[in-house]
């Protein structure tokens, strides 16, 4: 593995992108609490591996650690970055990425000039594939609330708040206990979300992570599940407005499609592991 790293973000989801191979994941998995600490190591919500493809056309394979170590199955913000990084590295706009949910093409807008380097950004969007609808479920958790299930290659539990209640303060104070009720046999990620004037206020308590500033993956999923309810219509940019910052999500009327993701990602500064 290259002891070399480069800091990204999306939306303050920030991450650590190393290049490595799948045989470096259980070693960075036991270094990720430490690296991840905010005040005694580098600082970042997780750790994002990037290696040699796995299937034909695409060019990279991301694999994605937690800031605890745990290793969750797909990152929206993440894999934005390591499309940012990869189109650099290959001097392209439209990059197919690996995934633990599949190959995800990504287009970069404006592609990147040079190879990847601090301070090179831009606007990606990702087909995220189909959301995949579980049934809705009351976790004992959840103070009564029921929540829709969706996922998005990892598992999202959604619930909708009503007009006056806060939905961080609920996302902080229920969080903790629903991800991991025994409702989701592997844990969940937790979103409790507004809609509003057409768009979406969205608060996520991330497994394996809590409280993030942004959720790829939880903002596609939250979308799905407000046009299932009627909330959003289908086939338009829904604006899903997050701590960090606002990503554009399009929820297909025709749900073998893949939901669109648009935002942005950047390439902060270069590191050494220690």
């Amino acid at each position: 593995m290259n002891e070399s790293f480069i800091k990204v973000e999306g939306l303050g989801n920030d991450f650590m992108l190393v290049e490595g191979s799948e045989d470096d994941l259980a070693a960075l998995a036991d270094r990720a609490p430490g690296l991840c600490d905010r005040r005694r190591g580098i600082g970042g919500d997780g750790i994002l591996v990037v290696g040699p493809p796995s299937t034909a056309g695409a060019v990279r394979t991301m694999w994605v650690i937690n800031h605890d170590g745990s290793r969750p199955e797909m990152c929206g913000n993440g894999l934005r970055c390591v499309a940012l990084w990869t189109a650099a590295a290959e001097g392209a706009d439209v990059v197919t990425v690996d995934t633990d949910d599949g190959p995800k093409r990504c287009v970069v807008s404006p592609a990147p000039a040079g190879a990847p380097a601090p301070g090179q950004r831009a606007e990606v969007e990702v087909d995220m594939g189909p959301a995949r609808r579980g049934e809705p479920v009351v976790p004992g958790a959840g103070d009564g609330r029921s929540f829709a299930q969706v996922s998005m290659g990892n598992p999202h539990a959604i619930a909708f708040v009503a007009e006056g209640e806060d939905p961080e303060a609920l996302a902080r104070g229920l969080g903790p206990g629903i991800e991991v009720d025994s409702a989701f046999a592997e844990g969940t990620n937790v979103e409790l979300a507004a809609v509003r004037d057409g768009g979406i206020l969205l608060w996520v308590w991330e497994r394996g992570c809590g409280i993030t500033d942004a959720c790829g993956t939880g903002a596609c999923a939250t979308a799905a599940a407000a046009v299932d309810a009627g909330h959003c219509p289908a086939d338009t940019p829904l604006r899903v407005e997050l701590p960090g910052g606002v990503l554009t999500i399009t929820v297909p009327s025709d749900p073998s499609q893949g939901i669109r993701m648009k935002g942005p990602a950047r390439l902060v500064f270069r590191g050494e592991l220690g």
